[in-house]
């Protein structure tokens, strides 16, 4: 949640890595210093783009989870509509349910 703060509330800039860790040094469950190591390792970036390439027709948009039980689904949480076209207006959000993404992870774990 706080990379998607950074990017559409603050305007940061979050392709660049020191922006990501930095974001994630006030995270306070994530090892900012792990995650720096991993980025620069790209242990994780074969894996993310293969699933990226099976995957890409089916994204709908930001976040769409893909679990590894087959799974997915789109902004979950979240209701929402549009005013004016999409693309053109703004989304408006109906419903927010801070849980869901606490469901997505746990069930994820499970799978």
């Amino acid at each position: 949640m706080a990379i998607r703060l950074a990017f559409f509330r603050d305007s940061r800039t979050i392709s660049l890595h020191h922006v990501l860790v930095e974001i994630a040094s006030r995270c306070p469950h994530v090892d900012a210093e792990v995650l720096a190591e991993t980025l620069d390792a790209g242990t994780a970036r074969a894996a993310m783009m293969r699933d990226y390439r099976t995957h890409a027709s089916e994204v709908q948009g930001s976040p769409h989870f893909f679990l590894p039980d087959g799974t997915d689904i789109h902004n979950p949480g979240i209701s929402l509509h549009w005013v004016g076209e999409p693309g053109a207006g703004f989304p408006v959000v109906d419903h927010d349910d801070p849980q869901a993404i606490r469901t997505l992870v746990e069930h994820a774990a499970q799978s």
